[in-house]
């Protein structure tokens, strides 16, 4: 009866806490005031749709920019053992993007995410490492693509 009671107690908590936490994705419901159109992709196609899904979700209707994608993703050694395997590695994104409306051009910038990690025997959960660091690599791209759109010497021209 006492263990019921805590249990009862202890899920009435949890599901507060859960439910008041105000999680929320972060471009999911946010009030832009722009649409970001991909023009063209060249490089890694995967990191490229995974720019171009994130990106759907802003709907504002007020300016259309359109933007040119570059991507590029290098994996390298940092380290090895003393077998000679690789036991840290890197993955490197590098992405160059243009900003443009109407034809001009607002801003051509480059920028690199880079994480390290830990090599790992199973070479499928190792994959789904990689996929798990490649999805937050792509996602500081995207704020920061968002980012630039948002900037202030932008929405005054």
């Amino acid at each position: 009866m006492r263990k019921k009671a805590f249990n009862l107690i202890y899920l009435s908590i949890v599901l507060l806490f859960f439910s008041g936490c105000g999680f929320k994705p972060i471009l999911v419901g946010s009030d832009y005031n722009f649409l970001i159109q991909i023009d063209s992709m060249t490089g890694d196609s995967q990191i490229n749709s995974k720019i171009e899904n994130k990106l759907k979700v802003l709907n504002g209707a007020k300016r259309l920019f359109k933007v040119d994608l570059s991507s590029k993703e290098t994996k390298n050694i940092l380290s090895k053992d003393s077998k000679g395997d690789p036991k840290i590695l890197e993955l490197v994104i590098d992405l160059n993007y243009k900003f443009s409306e109407n034809g001009k051009i607002l801003v051509n910038r480059s920028i690199t995410q880079r994480s390290s990690y830990n090599n790992i025997s199973d070479k499928f959960e190792l994959s789904k490492s990689e996929d798990i660091l490649k999805d937050n690599l792509v996602e500081n791209l995207v704020s920061d693509i968002i980012n630039s759109a948002t900037n202030p010497f932008i929405r005054s021209q």
